[in-house]
This record gives C-alpha cells, sequence and structure tokens, in this order.
C-alpha cells in the first residue's frame, strides 16, 4: 500500500498523519508532499499592467530559498512523528496544495491520501476554499481527513 500525505508541518498536519495511519493497511511506502504555494512577491506590481514586478530576481530567489527550507522542515517533522517500517519518500511541490495534492496522488498512484482538516466552519470554507475539501472531491483515490479538535 503506498500512502500519500500531505502536510504544512502543523501540529494539526502531524497529528492527522499518526491518527491516520493506525486506521489503514500497513504501508509499504509513505510519500510525504509540502506544497509550496506561490508567493505574491513574484507578480507584486504587475496589477498595473505595467512588465516587471517591484522584486528583484535576487529577493525572488531568497524567498523560494526560505520555503523550501520551511517545507523540508516540515516534511522532516512529519517524518519523525511516524512510527512505521515503511519507506518514506520525500516531496516538495509548488503550486496550489489542494490540485497539486490530487495531481501527485494521480501520478504517484497512490492507494490513499491523508489530509487534515482545520475544521474552519462551512462559512469561511466557502469564502478562502478547502485544500482538504478539494482533495476529497477531486483525487483519484480513497482519501481519509482526520480532523483534530481545538
Amino acid at each position: 500500500m503506498h500512502v500519500l500525505i500531505g502536510t504544512d508541518g502543523s501540529d494539526d498536519a502531524i497529528t492527522a498523519a499518526t491518527r491516520a495511519l493506525p486506521l489503514l493497511a500497513t504501508p509499504d511506502t509513505i510519500t510525504i508532499a509540502c506544497v509550496v504555494e506561490p508567493s505574491g512577491l513574484e507578480t507584486a506590481g504587475l496589477e498595473s499592467g505595467f512588465g516587471g514586478g517591484i522584486a528583484s530576481p535576487a529577493e525572488i530567489a531568497d524567498e523560494q530559498a526560505a520555503a523550501s527550507q520551511t517545507a523540508t522542515a516540515a516534511i522532516e517533522r512529519t517524518a519523525a512523528a511516524l512510527d512505521t517500517g515503511a519507506t518514506v519518500d520525500r516531496r516538495i511541490e509548488y503550486g496550489d496544495a489542494g490540485s497539486t495534492m490530487v495531481h501527485l496522488a494521480d501520478q504517484l498512484d497512490v492507494d490513499v491520501v491523508v489530509v487534515g482538516s482545520r475544521g474552519r466552519g462551512a462559512i469561511r470554507r466557502a469564502l478562502m476554499g478547502s485544500v482538504s475539501t478539494h482533495v476529497a472531491n477531486n483525487a483519484p483515490c480513497p482519501v481519509v481527513v482526520v480532523r483534530v479538535k481545538d
């Protein structure tokens, strides 16, 4: 069994991963993925219609490096919390979190996706969108959404 776990390294995401695994058949492979969403820095200033943003290439590169370091730390924190003998693969992906997780699940041909839910409520979810709802509605395989109570 191949399990894809989405994480942002938060306590809720790690709790979701550790609570979901015992509910599943023993995985052979676990892929832990952290999706880095594009920052507004790259496109800041383009709203006017003129070419060229206000951030320099060095500033953009610095922000991307910091985001990659944060994603690596999130993945490592999640991996350290898992008590399993499975092979653990680590992936940093870039893009919209929901659609990127769905694409990754399809690309890797995983058996199940595990994601957490912050339980933001229907109104806020309708305004902001929800990664877990998007993954549950669009993944090519079963999805386990673990809600962590506040």
